[in-house]
């Protein structure tokens, strides 16, 4: 199995599957966290930032609340 010089390959394709195991993992517990926790992401904090700055420069105002009467 093993030739002269060469490198083993079922180690690596055993490793590799590992990694992307663990990858694959890491995604669905983060996905499940933020779907619990509803934390924003990167691009709804700039949107975020974006409406806090247009609301602080007075070209947006905030939204008081709705009331039904």
């Amino acid at each position: 199995m093993n030739e002269e010089g060469g490198l083993p390959i079922l180690p690596f394709i055993v490793v590799s599957l590992i990694l992307c195991y663990f990858g694959l993992e890491v995604n669905r517990q983060r996905n499940k966290l933020r779907s619990i926790f509803n934390v924003f992401d990167r691009e709804e904090s700039e949107i975020a930032d974006l409406l806090e700055q247009w609301v602080e420069d007075g070209d947006l105002k905030p939204f008081g609340g709705w009331n039904p009467n």
